[in-house]
C-alpha cells in the first residue's frame, strides 16, 4: 500500500500531469457545450420580422413546437405528418419536387410547417429507400399507407441495408440473422422527446477520443522516464524494484486515468444533457439517428454505452502504451510510438476497404476511438467483419479485442520492465 501511495503521489506531483488532468476536465465541459450551439430555430415575430434563435433559446422553442409529437410515434402520428406535409406542399404550384429545399420555400415557412414533422418524414423516407440502390423517395412521394406500414418496413429496411452493403451469401445471411435478433428487442412504437440531435451522440464519441488521447499521453513517461535517466538500473537492484514495482506502477497509472476519464465523461454528460433536456434521453435511437440502428437502446442508453466502451478502449490503449513505455529508451521514442499506434486505426480506415478495414481497425488497441472508424459510428451502423462463413458485428469485435489486449499487455509490461536492460 505504501508503494502504491508513493507511486500515486509521484505521478500526481508531476506538473505536466496536473496540466493534462485540468485540460481533460476543461475540454469535457467545452465539448459538452458545443452541440447546443449548433441548434437554431427561425420564426416570424408579431411585427413580421424574421428572428433566429440559437443555443438554449432555440432548444426551448423546439421543445414547445414539437410538443405534440413527443411520446410514442404511432402510425397515426406518422400519417398526420404526411397529411401536414401534403397540405403545405399543395400551397405551391406543381407541389415541391425538391422538398423544403425548393427556392420558393422561405426559411420561416420551412420551420413553421415542416420542422416539427421533418424527423418523422425523414425516417419514413429512409425505410422506404430502394433496396437495390439505397436511394430514398422524396417527401412528396410518401403516403399514408407508408405510415401504416412503417414499423414492418423498418425490419425489412434493416435486411435490405445489410444485403446492399455486404452483398449476398451464407455469411451475409448470418449477419442479417444477428441484426434481426437484436432488432426484435427494439421497443416499438419508437419514442421521441425533443430536443436531441445526432450532434450530441457524435460529440460523446469525440469526448471519448480526447479523453483516451490524454490518458495515453499521461502514461507515456511512466516507465520510459526511468530508462531515459538510467534510474531503472538502480531501481531494479532494490528488493521491490522489479515485478512488484512494475505491477504497482501500472495500478497507480490506471487509477489516475480512470479517475480522469470518469470525471471528464460524467461532467460532459451532465452539462450536455442539462442543456438539451434530460427527458430527451428517453428518445429511441431509431427515431433520432436512423431507423436501421438495430441496437435496442434509447439515446440515454447509447450515451452510457459509448462511455463504457470508451473506458474499455482507454484501458486497452493505456496498457499498450505502458508496454511501449517499458520497452523504449526515451520518453520521446515512447511518445512517438504510442501516438502512431493511436492514429493507426483512423489511417487504416482511410487506406483499406471492405473486410480488411473492419478487422484491422477493430483489433488495434485504440480501435474504439477515432472518427468514422470509432465504436460510436460502428454501433449505429451495419458493419460486420467476416472470416470464412463466420461473422461478427464490429462493436463486438472492438470490445472483445480491447479486453484481450488489457489482459495481454499488463503481464507483458511487467515482464518487459523486469527483463529490459539499459
Amino acid at each position: 500500500m505504501r508503494l502504491y501511495q508513493a507511486e500515486l503521489k509521484r505521478i500526481l506531483k508531476t506538473r505536466s500531469v496536473q496540466i493534462l488532468l485540468a485540460a481533460a476536465i476543461l475540454l469535457s465541459a467545452v465539448l459538452a457545450y458545443f452541440p447546443c450551439t449548433f441548434v437554431a430555430y427561425v420564426y416570424e415575430n408579431e411585427s413580421g420580422k424574421e428572428v433566429t434563435l440559437t443555443g438554449r433559446e432555440a432548444i426551448r422553442m423546439i421543445q414547445e413546437r414539437q410538443g405534440q409529437y413527443q411520446g410514442e410515434i404511432t402510425e397515426e402520428k406518422l400519417a398526420d405528418a404526411v397529411r401536414q406535409y401534403d397540405e403545405f406542399a399543395s400551397r405551391y404550384e406543381g407541389g415541391l419536387p425538391n422538398g423544403i429545399y425548393d427556392e420558393r420555400v422561405t426559411t420561416v415557412d420551412s420551420y413553421r410547417y415542416v420542422f416539427a414533422i421533418n424527423r418523422l418524414l425523414t425516417r419514413m423516407q429512409e425505410v422506404n429507400a430502394d433496396p437495390n440502390t439505397g436511394i430514398a423517395p422524396g417527401m412528396e412521394e410518401l403516403t399514408e399507407a407508408d405510415a401504416q406500414d412503417f414499423y414492418e418496413q423498418c425490419r425489412q429496411h434493416v435486411r435490405d441495408l445489410i444485403y446492399l452493403e455486404n452483398g449476398h451469401g451464407a455469411k451475409v445471411d448470418s449477419a442479417v440473422a444477428q441484426a434481426e435478433m437484436l432488432y426484435d428487442k427494439v421497443k416499438m412504437p419508437f419514442s421521441y422527446y425533443p430536443y436531441i440531435s445526432t450532434n450530441a451522440i457524435e460529440y460523446t464519441g469525440l469526448c471519448v477520443l480526447f479523453l483516451v488521447l490524454i490518458g495515453m499521453i499521461l502514461m507515456v513517461p511512466l516507465f520510459a522516464s526511468d530508462r531515459q535517466t538510467q534510474a531503472d538500473q538502480i531501481i531494479k537492484c532494490t528488493k521491490l524494484g522489479k515485478r512488484r514495482l512494475a505491477s504497482v506502477r501500472i495500478l497507480a497509472g490506471v487509477t489516475v486515468v480512470t479517475v480522469m476519464y470518469m470525471a471528464g465523461i460524467a461532467l460532459f454528460l451532465l452539462v450536455m444533457n442539462s442543456l438539451n433536456g434530460w427527458e430527451s434521453l428517453k428518445s429511441s435511437v431509431q427515431i433520432t439517428v436512423s431507423a436501421a440502428v438495430f441496437l435496442p437502446v434509447t439515446v440515454g442508453g447509447l450515451e452510457l454505452l459509448i462511455s463504457a466502451a470508451g473506458y474499455i478502449t482507454l484501458l486497452a490503449t493505456v496498457c499498450f502504451t505502458l508496454f511501449l513505455s517499458g520497452r523504449m529508451k526515451s520518453v520521446f521514442a515512447s511518445a512517438i510510438a504510442a501516438f502512431v499506434f493511436f492514429l493507426l486505426p483512423m489511417v487504416c480506415y482511410r487506406i483499406f476497404d471492405g473486410n480488411a478495414r473492419y478487422w484491422i481497425c477493430s483489433i488495434l488497441p485504440s480501435g474504439g476511438t477515432g472518427m468514422l472508424n470509432s465504436f460510436t459510428y460502428s454501433v449505429i451502423d451495419a458493419k460486420f467483419a467476416f472470416i470464412g462463413d463466420q461473422v461478427i458485428w464490429t462493436p463486438y469485435l472492438m470490445m472483445a479485442a480491447a479486453l484481450i489486449e488489457v489482459i495481454l499487455f499488463i503481464p507483458l509490461t511487467v515482464t518487459g520492465w523486469c527483463r529490459k536492460r539499459g
